[in-house]
């Protein structure tokens, strides 16, 4: 562990206050939820993401359907991706998120974009692609999206697709 230098007391209810630059740096907003953790004499907090138990499942998932559809997918929650089409392993897997998806992903509505557009999934990589969102929520709350995406038009029948993904997410979460 490395040690931040800063000291806080913890106040009469028992609570601390993160500092901003840690919260900034570890992409933690305001109502995410931490895990905690006890390991000998130290507290130990984890952003905590309900799709991180799924991944080997998301994987199969992503595996069948980006091999029958020829498209490309990634399933991300709201910080990196946690699972994708073979083909953008090296470039997708396991990387933060962009600003722009996770603004899509918390509007809590499918996004479709039938025709080539510009759009960063992750910070370091630009597609020009036509896209589908769709936000798996559970109990209102944001956790995650499935995206499907390729460099020629999509059509309803993806969107209803990466829905239907979504879903099966979202019942997997729920169970």
């Amino acid at each position: 562990m490395k040690s931040t230098g800063i000291v806080r007391r913890i106040d009469e209810l028992g609570r601390i206050v993160i500092p901003k630059e840690i919260r900034k740096n570890l992409k933690i907003r305001e109502g995410d939820t931490l895990e905690i953790y006890v390991e000998k004499s130290s507290i130990i907090l984890r952003k905590f993401s309900h799709l991180n138990s799924l991944i080997s499942t998301s994987n199969k998932i992503v595996s069948v359907v980006s091999s029958t559809l020829k498209k490309n997918i990634i399933i991300v929650d709201l910080d990196h991706v946690l699972a994708c089409s073979k083909n953008l392993e090296e470039d997708y897997f396991n990387h933060s998120i962009s600003s722009e998806c996770i603004k899509l992903i918390t509007s809590r509505k499918n996004c479709f974009q039938s025709s080539l557009e510009s759009i960063s999934f992750i910070d370091s990589i630009s597609e020009d692609c036509s896209y589908v969102i769709s936000p798996i929520l559970v109990d209102s709350d944001a956790l995650g999206a499935v995206i499907l995406f390729d460099n020629e038009p999509l059509d309803e029948s993806n969107l209803m697709i990466a829905q239907m993904l979504s879903s099966l997410f979202v019942k997997t979460v729920e169970e």
